[in-house]
């Protein structure tokens, strides 16, 4: 059994080690311990200045490097698509300030972008099918074929051959210009599945698609809708362009199109929140134009920053001469014309008769 001097004798050596370790934290260890403290703070303290500064070295170089594209952007871009006409059909999830950067960037390509269409998100609802059906079977116009498909396939039918118009089909001379179906337009927003932010008499014949992300349980589903959607844009056009930030290429819309055969017809920008990613929407259309296709941006596989394009025919001369003087035949010319003039005084003076001879014979 356990005695009381047995329980003394425990609490005596739990003050003893006690009072050994305040001494020894107080005298030979202090001075250890508080260095190796203040040594370890005053390096994180000096990492933590250095990471800021790199932070906002980082800043600086990006905010340089995007105000310097948005200068060159004007001459980049110019006259790449003058004169064409493209609507802006804005999916869900989109952000605004992409979209007005897009048309920004399409009307200093000289385009025609009066047309601004945003996709409803319930657009992507399953209730929303029947009603789609039921809208392509009411609206449905005499040159418009509808498929089997689902009602979401047959609602996108409609509303892009609504909104578009290609210029040409089968090789065919140019179409005559057409105008927006605003019977269709009108009775899709009516239904809230669409809204139309900006209007247009004559139908464009490209289009810009601005993506967002999607996101819950069914985004899949909601995706694949939306990819239909996409395929009769192009399908009603000469040509789509889908951009949008790197969310969407990494599990978004862009990555379902690049993954399917639809890839080979629409292209795809993944960096379109930034002012090189809206360059590279205005090339990827321009190349659309010439029938190809390619995926431009930084999110696995792409084909490049952006589309190579050959230069915009120049205006310039034959390239006969550029001296100050101006055309170099020009100034050929002058010099013929000085060695003439020269030649024709030899000759005039060797046919003139000597004065000397004359007086000789009288």
């Amino acid at each position: 059994m356990i005695d009381f001097r047995y329980h003394l004798v425990s609490i005596i050596a739990i003050f003893f080690a006690l009072a050994a370790g305040i001494v020894l934290g107080a005298g030979p260890l202090s001075d250890t311990i508080d260095d190796t403290l203040t040594d370890q703070t005053s390096d994180l303290r000096e990492d933590n200045r250095r990471l800021r500064e790199q932070l906002e070295l980082a800043n600086e170089e990006h905010a340089y490097q995007e105000a310097f594209v948005q200068d060159l952007t004007p001459g980049l871009v110019s006259d790449r698509l003058d004169g064409e006409r493209v609507a802006i059909i804005a999916l869900p999830g989109f952000d605004e300030d992409v979209v007005d950067e897009v048309r920004e960037a399409l009307e200093r390509a000289g385009a025609q972008a009066e047309l601004t269409v945003n996709i409803d998100p319930t657009w992507t609802d399953p209730e929303s099918e029947p009603v789609l059906d039921q809208l392509a079977t009411d609206l449905v116009s005499s040159g418009t074929e509808l498929g089997g498909g689902t009602g979401f396939d047959r609602g996108a039918t409609v509303l892009a051959a609504a909104l578009l118009n290609p210029s040409a089909v089968n090789g065919e001379p140019e179409a005559a210009a057409s105008t927006v179906d605003t019977t269709v337009v009108t009775a899709y927003a009516e239904a809230g599945l669409i809204h139309l932010e900006q209007d247009a008499s004559t139908a464009p014949t490209l289009a810009v698609a601005v993506a967002g992300p999607v996101s819950g349980e069914d985004a899949e589903e909601r995706l694949s809708r939306l990819a239909t959607l996409t395929v009769e844009l192009d399908a009603s056009s000469d040509g789509l362009v889908v951009g949008g930030p790197p969310a969407t290429a990494e599990g978004g819309l862009l990555a379902v199109i690049r993954s399917g055969d639809i890839g080979d017809d629409v292209s795809t920008v993944d960096v379109a929140d930034l002012p090189t990613g809206r360059v590279a929407v205005v090339f990827a259309l321009a190349e659309q134009l010439r029938g190809d296709a390619g995926h431009y941006g930084i999110v696995g596989a792409t084909d490049g920053a952006l589309a190579q394009l050959p230069d915009p025919e120049s205006s310039g001369g034959d390239g006969g001469g550029n001296g100050p003087t101006g055309d170099g035949g020009d100034a050929d010319d002058g010099g013929d014309a000085d060695e003439d003039d020269e030649g024709d005084e030899g000759d005039d003076a060797d046919e003139d008769p000597d004065p000397s001879d004359d007086a000789d014979e009288d």
